[in-house]
């Protein structure tokens, strides 16, 4: 496939790649793709406004999209060191107030009740 001529035509290719990458999780293309857009900022000299306007439109919604994502991908981080922590027990009270550690390791550490 041939590159699109103008610098515009090929910052707006580079977007759309960025956009799909992020939807698709492909976060390890994102830096290819982040170099060639450096690159080719300095040739967007020289645009009108407007178009200069659509790109920078185009580049907000791909950060917040790339935002969104890993603010998704801390949320599960998060998830599954809870859930981790869970594995290995809780902090509970005993009746005199005191703070105690239930483990599962070891055995179930619970005390069943009538």
């Amino acid at each position: 496939m041939a590159e699109p001529k103008s610098p515009a035509d090929q910052m707006r290719a580079l977007l759309l790649a960025e956009r799909k990458a992020i939807h698709s999780g492909d976060f390890a293309g994102l830096e290819a793709l982040v170099r060639r857009k450096t690159e080719l900022l300095a040739r967007l000299e020289g645009e009108s406004a407007p178009v200069l306007s659509a790109l920078r439109d185009s580049a907000q919604q791909n950060g917040r999209m790339l935002a969104a994502a890993l603010e998704g991908v801390r949320a599960a981080q998060r998830r599954l060191g809870l859930i981790r922590e869970a594995a290995r027990g809780f902090q509970s009270y005993d009746s005199t107030g005191r703070a105690q550690r239930i483990s599962r390791e070891g055995g179930s550490g619970l005390e069943h009740r009538a």
